[in-house]
């Protein structure tokens, strides 16, 4: 079994970043003013704004609670103390890679396939369970949000209408993702478009004949393990319990945020804007630069002050994106030596069994 491969910083992730970055300073500097966010900024109350340091830490346990109940579920035997870990070596890839929201689930369960040796299709099926049921909180969120705001605010057509939008593509993302892991047919006539594809580029220089194998082996275990879930309603009450936790948590964040900076803010504003970027890291269009612009102009469209907007989603990100990624970093190390201790106790003992 071979080594990890650690993620690369390509150029193209680097410039991508860096955009973002200059973008958002630019944003700051003619829409907002940086002397107004550095005057809001230097009245944080560093209580409230530790505190929400504690909050995304517990958010981030009650996530991984999710994940190791639907493990367990699935008859995947494995500890705590290592779902929490690749929990936090898959945000590492959230962090860091521009992709339609998956990179975070496929790699810790590909990191828990490799270190456990389980079947990967069963651990997959797992984190499909999972996003399903984030997700689902998600559309939930939006729906509350845009409840409240239209019940108690009279805001513009086109705001209404891009957070109807948003709405539309998550339910729509769900209703996908679902559909898609019921239906094997499906599955089976997408995987033979795809190896159709592959060998129209090749050209007669790839044999699909053992892809087609693995590939359909695992896609009907992946659907014999979502059925499992399905077919056991109960056995979802827990799992669905913990996101809820954590939802609660990871909300908690932005109003610690702005009690720290002085500024109590309603609860429907926080719940739509929330639901809003959650939607759009869900889909994969969450960048550094992009996100902090469109939260902070959602703030500032739903009637709070500019300079507060961005003080406050300045200080947000610290907590979910910079911190997250430091120590998702960390997790990611931790867990690439336990692969690969994994892996050469299962060559030794291969090694002595063909001794014997």
């Amino acid at each position: 079994m071979t080594a990890p491969v650690k993620p690369r910083f390509t150029r193209k992730i680097f410039l991508f970043v860096l955009l973002g970055l200059v973008t958002l300073v630019f944003y700051l500097y003619y829409s907002v003013g940086t002397a107004n966010v550095v005057d809001v900024l230097e009245k944080t109350n560093l209580f409230y704004f530790t505190s929400a340091f504690i909050v995304f830490l517990v958010s981030i346990f009650f996530s991984s609670l999710v994940w190791h109940s639907l493990l367990r579920n699935l008859d995947i035997k494995t500890k705590m103390r290592r779902v929490l870990l690749l929990t936090w070596a898959g945000m590492f890839f959230d962090a860091t890679l521009p992709d339609p929201g998956w990179s975070g689930d496929l790699s810790k369960a590909y990191m828990l396939a490799k270190s456990s040796g389980q079947d990967a299709a069963t651990i997959v099926a797992s984190v499909v369970g999972q996003k399903i049921i984030s997700m689902a909180i998600t559309v939930m969120d939006l729906i509350l949000g845009l409840a409240l705001l239209a019940w108690n605010y009279t805001l513009p057509s086109t705001v209404l209408t891009f957070i109807a939008a948003v709405l539309f593509l998550t339910v729509f993302s769900v209703v996908i993702v679902s559909y898609l892991s019921a239906k094997p047919k499906v599955t089976k006539r997408l995987l033979d478009w795809l190896i159709r594809a592959i060998c129209f580029v090749r050209r007669g220089k790839w044999d699909p004949v053992d892809f087609r194998l693995k590939a359909e082996g695992m896609l009907k275990r992946f659907h014999e393990s979502v059925r499992t879930l399905s077919a056991n309603p109960r056995g979802l009450i827990r799992p669905s319990a913990f996101s809820l936790v954590s939802w609660g948590f990871d909300v908690s964040v932005i109003f610690l945020i702005f009690a720290a900076l002085g500024s109590p803010v309603p609860v429907d504003k926080v719940l739509i804007v929330y639901a809003l970027t959650g939607s759009m890291q869900a889909m994969g269009i969450s960048f550094v630069g992009f996100t902090e612009i469109a939260m902070s102009g959602s703030y500032t469209v739903l009637g709070i002050l500019p300079a507060v907007s961005v003080s406050a989603t300045l200080l947000t990100r610290i907590v979910t994106l910079w911190f997250k990624l430091i120590v998702a970093y960390v997790a990611f190390q931790f867990a690439g030596v336990e692969i690969l201790t994994k892996s050469s106790a299962a060559k030794d003992q291969v090694e002595v069994y063909a001794d014997t």
